[in-house]
């Protein structure tokens, strides 16, 4: 409300009216609120027995046995990734996998949509191709050798560990769960391992589930000395076609110190894939890089 107050001030023959406008009615004062809203409760924690999580495991990994997919592949800073990406921040990709071991990928600069990376891999032997670097490079899987270009470190065997879930073979493999919890949340983690040499165990992997809904999110690789070597995480679950399977997934790989962060784009599933598919030849005018053949020469006694 406004109240309007007349001050009339007579001075000799000339008056001035001066009007004050003042504020008196405390409802039509100008007011600020201020909501503040209570942190959302978490989501209550889920239960899940031992049996049930490695049934999910085994479910997760019987569900994926063909993968054709379009995919945008992003590497960190300073990733080996960034070798073949250049000055690329991302690149669209091709995948196809076939289980236990078979995997292409062929990578496309954005925009002008140019191939600057395929790799096959069988599981055995890998093998790369950059055009614009005219480079064949091949080698064995488990070649680890940090190589100085790092361009000689991409195996697409990493990639294919990180889309497929392992099962837990239970006729050699023993395991256990446990609880954790990481960035306020909490986890149900389950290590595998397997007899090793002298009564001992060795760790193979850990499965991580979020414990809000009983995803799988999270996979820890360890080779049989126990040496940290892949960690994968997974987030963004989606239905294709009736497979539940996870949008995005960060690979991180400590040893050769790089990480990819692979985001499906399209996806399908358990569709026959051509043999052919899987064949990737030298093409003429490439100069071949045998990185098994390196090696030798380096160290003749495989030290």
């Amino acid at each position: 409300m406004l109240k309007h107050v007349a001050v009339t001030l007579t001075h000799g023959l000339s008056s001035v009216a001066v009007v004050v406008v003042i504020l008196t009615t405390s409802s039509c004062m100008v007011r600020r609120e201020t909501r503040i809203h209570p942190p959302q409760a978490p989501a209550p924690l889920q239960e899940a027995a031992l049996a049930d999580l490695v049934a999910r495991i085994n479910s997760q990994s019987e569900a994926v046995h063909t993968l054709v997919a379009t995919v945008d592949l992003e590497p960190t800073a300073g990733s080996i990734y960034s070798g073949v990406i250049k000055e690329y921040h991302d690149v669209k990709g091709f995948i196809l996998l076939e289980k236990p071991d078979l995997i292409r990928i062929q990578g496309q600069a954005p925009v002008i949509r140019t191939e600057i990376f395929d790799m096959v891999s069988d599981g055995k032997e890998f093998r790369l191709y950059i055009p614009p670097k005219q480079k064949f490079i091949v080698g064995k899987t488990e070649f680890h050798r940090p190589a100085k270009n790092s361009l000689e470190n991409l195996r697409p065997q990493h990639i294919l560990e990180a889309l497929l879930v392992p099962p837990i073979d239970a006729a050699t493999e023993k395991y256990f769960s446990e609880e954790a919890e990481e960035a306020g949340r909490r986890f149900y983690v389950v290590s595998v391992v397997s007899p090793g040499g002298n009564g001992e165990l060795v760790l193979k992997r850990k499965v991580w589930f979020d414990r809000s809904n009983l995803e799988l999110v999270r996979t820890q690789f360890y080779t049989a000395q126990g040496k940290y070597i892949e960690d994968v995480r997974y987030s963004n679950y989606q239905d294709f076609a009736g497979v539940r399977y996870a949008a995005h997934i960060e690979l991180t790989r400590p040893v050769e110190d790089y990480a990819l962060g692979v985001t499906v784009l399209k996806a399908t599933f358990n569709q026959p894939i051509a043999s052919d598919k899987f064949l990737l030849e030298k093409p003429a005018g490439a100069q071949l890089v045998d990185l098994s053949a390196a090696w030798r020469q380096e160290s003749p006694r495989g030290q």
